[in-house]
């Protein structure tokens, strides 16, 4: 089974990551592969081309018994404290859309963005930022809860009890 998480990060958001990472592997190799004893968590950080920007990755293979991966609960140990860390340094307010849908713009708790990633894209206004190069899906900060209406039922639904 894999594990993942999804992020945007610039380039001195990643070197932030990996200098924390370091404390929590036993190598890095070129700033990409995690290794903890046999097993590696892989890291792809988030690519920048112009003024889009792409989500990168952290993920692990979380082990079964023939993976050969002996070192599988140091590595997903390892894993769970870089996902932490980012969910408590990464902001994920953020919204989605597919290209040419803005008006079906849904929330998204699944991508998280980086500090200066966010600052990049809160000063730049042809900031982009999408899924992948070739992929219709866009991302931005997400608009205030009363910007895009309530989670109350409205009309004819009434909550229950009352």
């Amino acid at each position: 089974m894999k594990a993942e998480i999804q992020f945007l990060t610039l380039a001195s958001d990643a070197k932030v990551f990996i200098e924390f990472a370091s404390h929590h592997v036993d190598a890095i190799e070129d700033n990409q592969r995690l290794i903890v004893g046999d097993c590696e968590i892989i890291y792809r950080p988030s690519k920048q081309d112009g003024s889009r920007l792409f989500v990168g990755t952290l993920s692990i293979n979380s082990g079964g018994l023939d993976d050969g991966c002996k070192d599988s609960n140091r590595a997903n140990n390892a894993f769970r404290e870089l996902r932490k860390w980012i969910k408590k340094h990464y902001d994920n307010r953020l919204c989605i859309w597919e290209e040419g849908k803005k008006d079906k713009m849904g929330r998204t708790r699944n991508q998280w963005l980086a500090p200066d990633a966010k600052a990049w894209l809160q000063s730049n206004d042809d900031a982009e930022i999408r899924h992948s190069a070739s992929s219709t899906t866009l991302y931005d900060l997400a608009p205030e809860f009363k910007t895009i209406g309530s989670i109350e039922p409205s009309g004819k639904f009434k909550p229950r009890g009352k």
